[in-house]
């Protein structure tokens, strides 16, 4: 399992130190991107900056203990549990959760807010994890007919309908994204997955048609200029802010976008604000931050043995790495608007402890592993040496013949 990646002994060093440069960079863009508002609202241009700073050490908490102390497996094995609770919260906060810019996302929990939608794309991978990787390690065939494997599909299916209703169709996508992302990793047939995609695309042009909202929302993506002071404000400004950074960006701090130009500059647009001030140059070498962890946290992948850590370390990277993408795309004007937060860059406490606490969990499987290579090479070095033993033993052949 420590086999060498790129210029690091092994893949787990490689994302520590990926992990912890995208986490320098997220600190220097939220500051950045929030002193201006920070300043205005809370009369502390450092608020948003010490608020990640702590989240960041709750994630880093949660991170060495996931990694380093607690088995990946038990993680797996109380999945159940894990889901019994997030429902449970998903359901408070659909009765009397915070509602904030007209949605209700939120949880007051001894003063401090969490976002439990956030928390449910973690449990959802290990949710699925666990759950069809038992069927793999037992031989049997990934199938949406077969008895008992479309249940973790359907507990996919009920945590997006109560994320849907806050409403937050673009984190309820995602919930549901992941646990198709691991049927399909798991070996789910053609035939089957087609039916699904086609199922759900009808779904989401229903839901997109039966809210006004959404359908505007869709309308500006396809064209943000039309109404480029008022539906498409957002868009423009966020292609504007990109623009004008050019190949090496503004100087720091000067992005104009956070001085009340672009809307949430510091959370689901924060890309924009980094591509203002890091220019092209900064925005292509960010993401190839994120691809080259994207590859090592794959390397962990392929090289674990367990089906269930396979799917577990696999899930994480569509989370991590691929939410980042998906964040990117949508600040760019690829994607519509979906409320994506950008990972370790964007301004988000729930979100910012929970991919900490994916990371760890990689790390979990990577350590997990390693261990197994080291006592396997023990027994084999132990029987070798064994076996020499016993050949020095032996008479030699040509002194029975004589």
């Amino acid at each position: 399992m420590r086999k060498r990646f790129l210029i690091w002994d092994n893949p787990k060093d490689a994302i520590l130190v990926l992990t912890f440069l995208l986490m320098a960079l997220g600190c220097i863009n939220v500051f950045s991107a929030s002193f201006v508002e920070a300043k205005d609202m809370f009369d502390n241009g450092y608020f948003y900056l010490y608020r990640y700073a702590i989240y960041a050490s709750i994630g880093l908490i949660a991170m060495g203990l996931i990694g380093w102390k607690i088995p990946y497996r038990i993680w797996l094995q109380y999945r159940q549990v894990w889901y019994a609770i997030f429902f449970v919260m998903l359901v408070c906060v659909d009765a009397f959760g915070v509602t904030n810019k007209g949605a209700q996302r939120w949880l007051y929990i001894g003063g401090q807010s969490i976002q439990p939608s956030e928390l449910v794309k973690l449990s959802i991978i290990i949710l699925g994890a666990g759950s069809l990787g038992e069927y793999l390690k037992r031989g049997k065939p990934v199938s949406l007919f077969a008895k008992g494997m479309y249940v973790p599909f359907a507990q996919a299916a009920i945590f997006a309908g109560l994320v849907l209703v806050q409403p937050d169709m673009g984190t309820a996508a995602i919930i549901f994204a992941l646990m198709i992302g691991l049927y399909i990793v798991a070996g789910l047939p053609r035939i089957q997955l087609l039916g699904l995609l086609g199922t759900a695309i009808v779904g989401v042009i229903v839901l997109i048609v039966v809210a006004p909202y959404r359908f505007a929302r869709v309308k500006i993506w396809l064209d943000p200029w039309q109404d480029a002071g008022n539906t498409g404000y957002q868009v423009v400004q966020s292609l504007m802010s990109i623009g004008s950074g050019g190949l090496v960006g503004k100087p720091f701090g000067m992005g104009t976008g956070k001085f009340f130009y672009l809307p949430e500059a510091h959370t689901d647009f924060a890309f924009a604000i980094f591509c203002q001030e890091w220019g092209f140059i900064g925005a292509v070498l960010l993401i190839a931050v994120f691809l080259v962890l994207a590859a090592a946290i794959h390397q962990i992948a392929l090289n674990t043995k367990s089906e269930k850590g396979f799917l577990l370390v696999t899930g994480i990277n569509f989370l991590v790495v691929g939410q980042a993408v998906a964040n990117m795309a949508m600040v760019c004007g690829i994607l519509p608007v979906i409320g994506v937060p950008l990972s370790f860059i964007s301004y988000g406490g729930t979100a910012l402890v929970v991919n900490l606490a994916a990371i760890g969990l990689v790390i979990a499987v990577y350590r997990d592993e390693a261990k197994q290579d080291e006592s396997q090479q023990e027994v084999a070095a132990v029987f070798e040496r064994r076996k020499q033993e016993l050949a020095g033993k032996r008479p030699h052949p040509r002194r029975w013949q004589r």
